[in-house]
């Protein structure tokens, strides 16, 4: 009888936490070699943008650690797709020996597939049997087009997809970096066979059946590894399983540590090359506030302008300042955006901030582009409060319904605090980070001579 096993062995959310990477890669080329048949997935977010090699490379640095893998087909993260440029973007797969999964972001204004991707890739066992392996990222509507780039939603991408591979193919394998709680609607919905999951960082370590479909997802940070097997008989799928493996029992080698430090190392010294200004003296991080109060005013021309104190993690030395001391300072992967709100909606945002702000004054907070340590208090410029509580802006008192423009970070859109932030007209400005505005901001204020 023609049986067989395949193992479908898969990573996700690795955030460029690259102290795992040298266990991770042992371990995947051990069972590659141990296994007759086997596949290896990432399912998006393998890059981040606070890891000094990650920022100095724009992601090209992580894409040579995993061509050591040779994956057979990886997807992309927000932290791929939303916070490098469209033409970084373009270019962060230039050297990649591996298959980009990508069905539903295609590339504005043509709408066509990205050159650096395809929707899908059907791959055949040594027994012949075909698998079906598709990519799918969240589908950001409110920002991916700002970088040029065409979200599609995900029912309309499947409702295309599956009626044409489901007659040619043995599986469906999807790859999925749009959280757990859509995998499981797509899994009650689709005739899926597996879903490897991503983005909410889920660890399922034994995986979940959903209405015949296996869902799987490794956590986050590398702190694990997948690993799926399929038993097939006559090329029909006929048992499927999951685990994980945690990588902090994988044995580690003396030559592991030196080699992350030689890998932090280098995107050290590449952004620390990158001068950016020569400070008169060191700038605490409470002036950076004040500073990045008045770069998002100039940036967006706007005469008022709103920031979280916990936005600035370290001191700046007084000295030559380089890009490796702004991301020291400010390691997020967040944006300048400018919102519209009538005076109805100050009174009311100054109102949520006054009802949270002594628990979001020492609150832990990761996510949403965070990368720092707490919220913080939030601080303004240009907006006063005066006793009675009448908001004055530029000196004025506002009116209840007059329009008027704050300029601020698109952090507070994502976050759960303030829902008449989410709820207003917002211009986001993804092509630059907070800590790009403020090196253009400190480049001009000390006129550096590069």
């Amino acid at each position: 009888m023609a049986t067989e096993t395949i193992h479908l062995l898969h990573t996700n959310d690795m955030h460029s936490h690259i102290e795992n990477w040298p266990r991770i890669l042992r371990f995947l080329l051990q069972k590659k070699q141990a296994y007759q048949q086997s596949y290896t997935f990432d399912i998006g977010d393998a890059i981040d943008r606070l890891n000094p090699l990650t920022d100095a490379t724009m992601g090209q640095a992580n894409v040579q650690l995993m061509n050591g893998v040779h994956y057979d087909g990886v997807t992309i993260g927000n932290n791929e797709g939303l916070v490098l440029s469209h033409d970084a973007m373009n270019h962060l797969y230039d050297y990649a020996n591996f298959d980009v999964l990508l069905a539903n972001l295609t590339e504005m204004p043509k709408d066509n597939q990205p050159t650096w991707a395809k929707p899908y890739k059907i791959v055949t066992t040594d027994l012949g049997t075909k698998l079906a392996i598709i990519g799918m990222t969240a589908p950001y509507e409110l920002t991916y087009p700002s970088l040029d780039w065409q979200p599609h939603e995900v029912e309309d991408t499947l409702n295309q997809l599956l009626p044409k591979l489901q007659p040619i193919t043995d599986g469906i394998i999807l790859l999925s970096h749009l959280g757990l709680p859509t995998d499981e609607d797509i899994a009650k919905k689709y005739d899926i066979d597996v879903i490897i999951g991503a983005h909410t960082h889920h660890l399922l370590e034994h995986g979940k059946l959903v209405n015949g479909t296996l869902l799987a997802g490794a956590g986050r940070y590398g702190e694990h590894i997948g690993d799926i097997t399929l038993k097939l008989n006559q090329h029909k799928i006929i048992e499927k399983t999951a685990m994980t493996v945690p990588t902090y029992e994988l044995a580690e080698e003396s030559g592991d540590y030196e080699l992350i430090r030689s890998w932090l190392a280098y995107g050290r010294d590449a952004l620390s090359a990158q001068k950016v200004a020569v400070l008169p003296r060191s700038i605490t991080t409470d002036e950076q506030v004040y500073d990045g109060l008045r770069a998002l005013k100039q940036y967006f021309s706007v005469p008022v302008s709103m920031l979280s104190t916990g936005m600035f993690v370290e001191d700046l030395p007084e000295g030559e300042l380089n890009r490796y001391d702004l991301l020291e300072s400010m390691p997020h992967a967040i944006n300048p955006m400018v919102i519209t709100l009538t005076g109805a909606d100050i009174y009311t945002l100054f109102a949520e901030i006054d009802k949270q702000q002594q628990r979001l004054s020492s609150l832990a907070l990761k996510g949403s582009g965070f990368r720092g340590k707490i919220f913080g208090y939030m601080r303004f410029d240009g907006i006063d409060r005066q006793r009675d509580h009448k908001i004055l802006y530029l000196g004025q008192e506002i009116q209840q319904q007059r329009h008027y423009q704050i300029a601020t970070l698109d952090h507070y859109k994502w976050v759960p605090f303030f829902p008449v932030i989410q709820d207003v007209p917002a211009k986001i400005s993804l092509d630059i980070l907070l800590r790009e505005l403020m090196a253009n901001y400190y480049e001009k204020k000390y006129n550096a001579r590069k």
